[in-house]
């Protein structure tokens, strides 16, 4: 059984992987914040279909409002952020290295739990955060030569969104974690996924979002890229995620997931064309080995 967890852990960041550089192409053509959006709405649509097939909608109206207001605000900060700017680094930095910046959010996750809840870390957590930061360093840092990105303002603030997308998703986690406490997983997600499209939306209304939203929804991208990304990243890829940990030991299906920046350098070295440089490789592997260590901690 453990073998089987570890291979839908595995399987689970592929399909990460592959739908982040699915969502390249529509954020190019109709912006960050309207793909999240759009991918929000129907994840959220999915995910409620899902929570009444299971006859598990009853929980959201008996769960606490503090609880439900912390998923809320996971939703917000991990999606109608996080993800909005985890979009426009893909489109400035690729999906290689936006990926391994994600490998921040446990790190992220491990201060703000640290500060809200005095969950202080072990040494080993605090060694592989160390190796994490050491790693992705190694792969973002100014380097001689020729860059993966010709814009160095590109560079530089796509390295800051994919941080701040990795902050969002580590705060989004904490927040999350204190948020099931009492909501099952199935409607803990739609929450998240409603609140996430709930505040993409009110931006959307305040600064006239919603032609561009229109434009997508009709256009062939919508079809071609962010349905199939939605139901393959944010969709399937939960169902996988939850059967992986309860197959896998927590810490070693926590490593598995953490390989998406493995399967994008592959991804952008094969299909975006991309050098595969040494580099990149040993800097890859590190972060992910740190993200092994940290877990184990």
């Amino acid at each position: 059984m453990h073998i089987a967890g570890e291979a839908v852990c595995l399987l689970t960041a592929l399909l990460w992987a592959v739908a982040v550089a699915m969502f390249r192409r529509p954020v190019l053509e109709h912006g960050a914040r309207t793909t999240n959006l759009a991918k929000c709405l129907l994840g959220a649509l999915l995910q409620g279909f899902t929570v009444l097939a299971l006859g598990q909608s009853a929980v959201l109206w008996t769960s606490s409002s503090q609880a439900l207001l912390l998923l809320a605000a996971s939703g917000l900060v991990g999606l109608s952020m996080g993800d909005t700017a985890l979009f426009v680094a893909v489109a400035r930095i690729g999906v290689h290295r936006t990926l391994l910046l994600q490998t921040l959010s446990p790190v992220f996750a491990a201060s703000i739990a640290f500060v809200w809840q005095d969950e202080l870390p072990a040494r080993t957590a605090m060694l592989g955060a160390m190796v994490i930061l050491t790693g992705v360093a190694l792969v973002v840092g100014p380097r001689r030569g020729q860059s993966a990105v010709r814009d160095p303002t590109h560079l530089i603030s796509g390295v800051l969104l994919g941080a701040l997308a990795a902050l969002g998703q580590g705060s989004g986690v904490v927040l999350a974690k204190a948020g099931m406490a009492e909501v099952p997983v199935m409607p803990a997600s739609f929450v998240r996924l409603l609140a996430g499209a709930a505040g993409l939306a009110l931006l959307a209304g305040i600064s006239g979002g919603f032609h561009g939203l229109g434009r997508l929804i009709v256009s062939p991208v919508m079809r071609s890229r962010v349905l199939p990304a939605t139901l393959l990243g944010t969709y399937l890829a939960l169902f996988l995620m939850m059967t992986g940990i309860a197959l896998a030991p927590a810490a070693i299906a926590a490593t598995l997931l953490s390989v998406a920046p493995v399967f994008g350098l592959f991804i952008d070295t094969f299909v975006h064309r991309q050098p595969l440089t040494p580099r990149d490789l040993v800097g890859t592997l590190l972060a992910v080995a740190g993200v092994a260590v940290l877990t184990h901690g």
